[in-house]
Formats: structure tokens, C-alpha cells, sequence
């Protein structure tokens, strides 16, 4: 067995550097938008918006953007996507698309379906034979490549509708599995396709002692649950004493902080924390240096990036979309939130994908995920990001020295009030809470201070034991895989959040 990990770990070093080669001859974003264009110039999108017209010069990038406007989910949906659900060719992309996955969205939410092409598939296990075969930087030792990878994601059962398949991007990407990766990943088949996550759980639990586990993938909140309760279940003082050769951590979907200390814990060594950015829309990028923060930004893997500046955050919300103006990659600076707009080889043409990043270093493409557009607090003229949001959080965390994985936030008009909820492992006293988390917002937001002093009235905390949070997930239906609770509740989700919590209007 040691000749085989050993065998296998040299694979991986010949393909990490084949990769690193391939890297400095990456195509440029214009030559990505090209192929796509190219590729995409006989459906009907591209003939409504004139691709056979657009040709490969200096003037590709402003000719596509004057021809596309930018569009959100609903809009897409209405105008060019329920095209392609009810199974008609050549509409978004060429071909029929056989593949929607169920956007895991926010508690209460409306999943989404989005496109998953076959051309997009090819890319996904790209990136995701390039992600593993970066690990070789970390000279590990041959037993790790013996071992298996424990995907904590939903259910990977696909339902037909028409003639494309529907489910959770975990079950889509299981269906088209590479058969490289297939013997090495965990759970099995039959536990991976349950729907239930609480009965998944139970039987990963089961499984446990019979896997070499190496590598866990999955969001923060779902992978410390299942861990707390396999070290629970066979009484163990960490994981690594059931999974010795347990090294990587690959993680995704929300932010680590909030669980870093109680997973460090759960760990019985120290651990390699890969970031990823792996969405139902694209894989865009992954951590590729492990002694820095960040991700690098995947250029020339299927995807046309734009990027939209703070000051537009509001029209995108509001779905003004025509007075939005967006920036190529090379205009661009550090440490300055933008909001991404994305063209795909899934067929989604100039799409607001609501998440925002932060460019950490230029040269190298490397971004950090800053938060989502739709957790923009504006009511009152307070420009509150999703990053203020959780910077605030991280504040009170550190001075009440609590572990707060969970919390949320309620914008009341009427009263002129935020409403916070917070999820925590200990009592904190809300006028404490109330008062840092004031203050901070204040420091960090020069627009939430005047509004503070002239229309905002002082917020309102209530902590909560977190698991409230996660019963409300489990009420919704949204338990595991992909799903997290929203940062920001919309009014709607808020009656819901509230009946949860046992209070009237």
C-alpha cells in the first residue's frame, strides 16, 4: 500500500507541475469572452444579441457590453432560461442543457435553477484535478495519498423534469464523476444520495471508524456539527484519533472565522485550511498558496468576469441594472469591493452573481470573498456591507470572548431599527452587544454614523442559543449541503423567523 501512495503522490507532483507550466500561458479574459461568443453566436441568445457581428479586436469587451444588458436571476429566467428548463435546444448555449442545479440559496429562500453545461462540467473537474494535485506543495506523506476525501454535501439524487436532470450541484457533479477521483471519495453512493440530512449524518457516523478519511470538503457549519457528533458518538478527544491521516480541510460557501477556533478544536492536530470558491454558476477559484490568505481567480476556465464598483451595489439591488457600469480585470484595484457579473460556457450571459470580492493581490489574481450584495443594508442611507456586517460580529466576539457562529439581521422601516440576532455559546448581555456592535459600525461607516445621529434609532440584540438558527434551517428544509441563513432577513423571512421564535408582528 505504501508503493501505491507513494505511486499516486508522484502523479499528483507531475500534474501540479504540468499545471504551474500551463499557468503562465493562461489565456487573457478578451480570448475567454471570444470563445464564448464564438461558441454561442447560432443560439437564440446570441442571434437576439448580434454575436455573429462581434469579432476578436480592442473593441471586443465594450461591443459585447453595449449588446448585453446585465441581468439578474429573475429576469435571465423570465426572458431566456425557462427556455432551456422545458428542454429546447440552442436557446442560452448550443445544445440542450441536461443539467439545473438547485441553488441552495438562504433559509426561506426560492431555489434557483441554474444551467450546468456539459462544456461546464469539463471545467469543474479541471479545476478540481488541479486543486488536488496543488496539495503535492505540501509534502505530504504517501499514506495521504492512500486516503479518501469525505464530501459533506447535499443529496446528490437528481430528478428528471423534461429532459434534463435537476438537484443539488454535489449530485450533478457525483452523476459525472471522473472516474480518477471516484474510488478515493466518501460517503458511498447510497448515503450520499439520501435526502435527509440527519439520517446522512447518522450514517456517515456509522460509516466512520471503517474510513481513512484525508481530505473533508464542505461548508464550516455542517462539517463542525458532523464532527462534533462522531467525537461524541465513539467518545474520541479529537477526529484525528479515528482519522489519522486526516490533513486538509477544503471549505467553501461562507466565511471560516466564525468556526475556526471550535474546528481547531475538534482537530487533533494542526490542519491545512484550503479555501474554495465553487458556486452552481462555475468554479472561479481556490487557495493555490497555503502559507498566504486568498484564492486565485480562475481566468481561463469557461468564465468572463466583470466587476461592478461599490457605488452600484444599490442599483443592482434594485435591478437597475442599466445605469450599472462595470470594470475589466486589468482596471481593477486592491482591497476595493466589487460586486461580480459573469458570462459562462453554462450559457449565462453578463449575470449578477451577488457575491462581492476583494482583490488581495493584483499581480496574481488573488481574491477573498467579502459577502453578498442581497445583505446590503441601505434602508436608511447607511451603505452597511455584508463585511461590516460580520466585521461587527467578529468585534463582539472577540471582546465577549464567545464563539458566535450564526447571526442575522433585520432592517424594520417603519421603526427605523436594525434588529440583530445572534447566535452564541454563551450568555452576552444584549445592551453590551447592542452597545459594540453600535460603536463598531459607527468606526467602520462613516455613512451609518450620520444616519445614526439624525434618522437610525440604537439597534436591538436578542442572543440566541445557535442551534434556534439551525432548527429554523431544519423547519425550512434547508438543512446540510450548500445552505447557510441569511446575514440580512428579508420582510418575508422575517415573519417566518419570527412565528420560529414564538413572537407576534
Amino acid at each position: 500500500m505504501e508503493l501505491i501512495g507513494s505511486i499516486l503522490k508522484e502523479t499528483t507532483r507531475i500534474s501540479y507541475v504540468r499545471q504551474r507550466k500551463k499557468a503562465k500561458r493562461d489565456e487573457i479574459q478578451q480570448r475567454t469572452l471570444f470563445k464564448l461568443i464564438k461558441k454561442a453566436k447560432n443560439t437564440a441568445f446570441g442571434a437576439a444579441h448580434g454575436f455573429k457581428e462581434m469579432h476578436k479586436n480592442a473593441a471586443l469587451i465594450s461591443e459585447f457590453k453595449s449588446s448585453v444588458p446585465i441581468t439578474n436571476y429573475e429576469d435571465f429566467h423570465t426572458n431566456w432560461l425557462h427556455l432551456a428548463i422545458q428542454g429546447k435546444k440552442d436557446i442560452i448555449w448550443p445544445g440542450r442543457i441536461n443539467y439545473f442545479a438547485l441553488s441552495s440559496g438562504t433559509s426561506a429562500g426560492t431555489s434557483k435553477k441554474i444551467p450546468v453545461s456539459d462544456k461546464m462540467l469539463r471545467k469543474f473537474h479541471k479545476t478540481t484535478i488541479q486543486q488536488v494535485s496543488g496539495l503535492t506543495e505540501l509534502q505530504l506523506p504517501p499514506s495521504f495519498y492512500e486516503s479518501n476525501a469525505l464530501i459533506v454535501g447535499g443529496s446528490t439524487h437528481l430528478k428528471k423534469v423534461n429532459k434534463s436532470y435537476h438537484g443539488d450541484l454535489s449530485g450533478i457533479l457525483a452523476k459525472n464523476k471522473s472516474f480518477v477521483l471516484t474510488p478515493f471519495t466518501k460517503p458511498t453512493a447510497r448515503i450520499a444520495k439520501m435526502t435527509d440530512w440527519n439520517k446522512k449524518v447518522e450514517a456517515i457516523i456509522e460509516q466512520a471508524p471503517n474510513w481513512d478519511i484525508g481530505v473533508i470538503a464542505g461548508v464550516p457549519s455542517w462539517v463542525s456539527q458532523l464532527l462534533e457528533r462522531i467525537i461524541e458518538r465513539y467518545q474520541l478527544a479529537n477526529i484525528h484519533e479515528i482519522w489519522p491521516n486526516l490533513r486538509v480541510y477544503s471549505h467553501g460557501g461562507i466565511f471560516l472565522k466564525p468556526y475556526k477556533q471550535k474546528l481547531d478544536q475538534l482537530f487533533g492536530r494542526p490542519m491545512v485550511y484550503q479555501n474554495t470558491y465553487l458556486a452552481s454558476e462555475g468554479y472561479f477559484a481556490y487557495q493555490r498558496d497555503f502559507l498566504k490568505g486568498g484564492m486565485q481567480l480562475m481566468l481561463s476556465n469557461g468564465v468572463f468576469y466583470e466587476f461592478v464598483e461599490e457605488k452600484y451595489f444599490d442599483l443592482l439591488s434594485s435591478n437597475q441594472m442599466d445605469q450599472v457600469q462595470t470594470l475589466a480585470i486589468d482596471q481593477v484595484q486592491e482591497r476595493t469591493p466589487y460586486a461580480l457579473i459573469i458570462s459562462t460556457c453554462s450559457g449565462l450571459w453578463r449575470y449578477s452573481l451577488g457575491d462581492t470580492i476583494e482583490f488581495t493581490d493584483i499581480a496574481s489574481r488573488t481574491i477573498k470573498i467579502t459577502g453578498r450584495i442581497s445583505f446590503h443594508l441601505s434602508d436608511h442611507g447607511e451603505h452597511l456591507s455584508d463585511s461590516n456586517l460580520i466585521h461587527a460580529i467578529e468585534l463582539l466576539s472577540k471582546e465577549e470572548n464567545a464563539s458566535i457562529e450564526e447571526f442575522t439581521v433585520y432592517s424594520n422601516k417603519q421603526e427605523q431599527r436594525q434588529y440583530w440576532y445572534i447566535g452564541a455559546n454563551k450568555l452576552i448581555s444584549t445592551a453590551n452587544a447592542a452597545h459594540t456592535i453600535d460603536e463598531s459600525l459607527k468606526q467602520l461607516n462613516d455613512d451609518y454614523e450620520t444616519v445614526r445621529k439624525h434618522i437610525l434609532k440604537s439597534p436591538k440584540v436578542r442572543v440566541l442559543p445557535t442551534r434556534v438558527f439551525y432548527e429554523f434551517m431544519e423547519k425550512c428544509g434547508r438543512m446540510g449541503g450548500q445552505n447557510k441563513f441569511p446575514h440580512v432577513l428579508t420582510k418575508e423571512q422575517n415573519q417566518l423567523w419570527l412565528n420560529h421564535l414564538g413572537k407576534d408582528d
